[in-house]
């Protein structure tokens, strides 16, 4: 199924981008598992980075268990040695990290999902219409629900942290009667909450094991589709905090019936578009000055306690207009490929700064939609896909850098060219065995590399030094190191000789040391 694109979304897009003068086409859903495992796994071209052969068993709170090595030589054409270090049967497996990816069939996707690495995924998601069409009778067995069910199975099985959202306002329910994706009757708030109460104690427990329950997609949106869409449509544009207080409310009615039904639950706020800075607006005549300020509104109106999560989305745009090899921009919050890197860094800093303003602690965010688009491109542009994988390693290195416990791929099939296809796939699994379980130290300075305009970053990974570097100009760099490393190896998987002095590009590199 697919979806089409929030009203907002396009209306920034155009002002921002300049780009879009009328509506645009549909986007996928959501996410999906499946892996295997051997002490020893041989993996052919990179495209099985972990082989599973031993039913794993599910655990509702996985913790990083395992250690991964993996051979300098990870090439598309060449054998990833690499070695898996856990018992045949290991409820721990996989070991946590920042790596997770949407599908919208999961299904059909589930074997190449799980071959990524990914331990988050991400389904979109449990429809409150289809199961409670009528009020005070819930059909469990709706078709949506049964492919949802399958699908939580599926990610417990394979021990991977499955994100549910729950969206989809029944008629009956509705502040506007035309609009499935929009907010909810203040009258059938606590209905609603009761629905979400009866899903957590269903799904919380075996086989399912739910932890992660997202309250609506993109609710911050504004209202312009009448379908029956998987994503929010919740903004008061009227409302300087844009309608955050109210969703504060529906918070504050949902919590408590989660936590009472399983104590482990975590909590996110709905996935935030999130389009602009409204600390520092795109210029020109901007249509929606507000469209930021949901989250604070959600602090506001006393939400803070209601939510253990900020989930919240970060696109960014390549360039198809120059296609210029690694280029890519978000116009709306100002941020491009050679100034400030991917936009999730804007957005994760800016959300801290407005949870820091109320003094809300103790949070966690995570980036469930991050993808490098090809907005309104008719046709692909030669470099386009290449960049996406380069692309990858960056957003990656990225979010751990700024401590983001998750950064979800959207999608596994694609919205706008983002699809894990090739090379992108391949860039995917080595960004997930090269940087799994790591954590930050620092940044990249003209001293670590001798010289300038080299962007990356410093992250330690098994208690060993693994940089991340690319060229922030698209021009070839002269780098030198103070010693040689143990390993280099390209965003592809190649490995290159392990030298003190080497020539960086745009295409990003791993260095590895003892």
């Amino acid at each position: 199924m697919q979806k089409n694109l929030h009203s907002s979304r396009l209306l920034i897009a155009a002002a921002a981008l300049a780009l879009v003068t009328s509506a645009v086409p549909a986007r996928a859903q959501e996410p999906a598992p499946g892996a295997t495992l051997t002490e020893t796994a041989p993996v052919t071209p990179v495209t099985d980075v972990v082989t599973v052969t031993e039913t794993v068993v599910a655990d509702p709170n996985p913790t990083p268990a395992a250690v991964i090595e993996s051979s300098a030589d990870v090439s598309p054409a060449a054998t990833l040695a690499t070695k898996v270090h856990v018992p045949l049967v290991n409820k721990n497996w996989p070991p946590s990290t920042v790596f997770g990816v949407e599908s919208s069939d999961l299904s059909a996707s589930a074997s190449g999902i799980f071959a990524t690495g990914a331990t988050w995924i991400r389904r979109n998601g449990l429809k409150w219409a289809d199961i409670e069409p009528t009020e005070g009778a819930r059909n469990w067995n709706a078709a949506s629900a049964i492919q949802i069910q399958g699908d939580m199975i599926a990610a417990s099985q394979q021990n991977r942290k499955l994100i549910l959202i729950i969206h989809g306002t029944p008629a009956w329910a509705r502040q506007s009667p035309q609009f499935y994706c929009g907010p909810i009757r203040n009258d059938k708030i606590n209905a609603f909450a009761a629905f979400v109460r009866d899903a957590v104690v269903r799904y919380s427990k075996p086989p399912y094991n739910v932890k992660y329950w997202e309250i609506w997609n993109e609710q911050d949106g504004i209202a312009t589709s009448t379908a029956a869409e998987p994503f929010g449509c919740w903004a008061n544009t009227a409302d300087p905090y844009w309608g955050g207080g109210y969703y504060a409310s529906v918070l504050q009615a949902v919590a408590p019936q989660i936590r009472a039904a399983d104590p482990q639950a975590k909590i996110l706020i709905g996935g935030l578009l999130l389009d602009s800075n409204p600390n520092d607006l795109p210029a020109g005549n901007y249509p929606f000055p507000n469209f930021g300020k949901y989250l604070e509104g959600i602090l506001r109106g006393g939400g803070g306690p209601h939510f253990d999560g900020v989930s919240f989305h970060a696109y960014d745009f390549y360039d198809n207009a120059s296609n210029t090899l690694g280029a890519y921009r978000s116009p709306s919050w100002k941020t491009a490929w050679n100034t400030s890197g991917p936009v999730l860094i804007a957005k994760t800093n800016f959300i801290k700064g407005v949870l820091n303003q109320y003094g809300v602690t103790g949070k966690f965010l995570i980036n469930t939609e991050v993808g490098m688009i090809c907005y309104k491109c008719t046709s692909t542009p030669s470099n386009f896909e290449t960049s996406k994988a380069y692309y990858i390693p960056q957003s990656y290195a990225a979010a751990i850098a700024v401590g983001l416990v998750g950064n979800v791929w959207y999608s596994y099939e694609g919205w706008f060219g983002s699809q894990l296809t090739e090379p992108a796939n391949t860039a995917y699994k080595v960004a997930a065995v090269k940087l799994g379980g790591a954590t930050y130290v620092g940044p990249i300075g003209n001293g670590d590399v001798g010289t300038a305009g080299v962007k990356g970053y410093k992250l330690n990974r098994d208690g060993k030094a693994v940089w991340v570097i690319w060229s922030g100009d698209g021009g070839a760099k002269n780098v030198t190191l103070s010693a040689a490393p143990a390993s280099i190896t390209d965003a592809l998987g190649a490995a290159q000789a392990a030298a003190a002095s080497f020539q960086l590009t745009v295409k990003p590199l791993y260095v590895e040391f003892p």
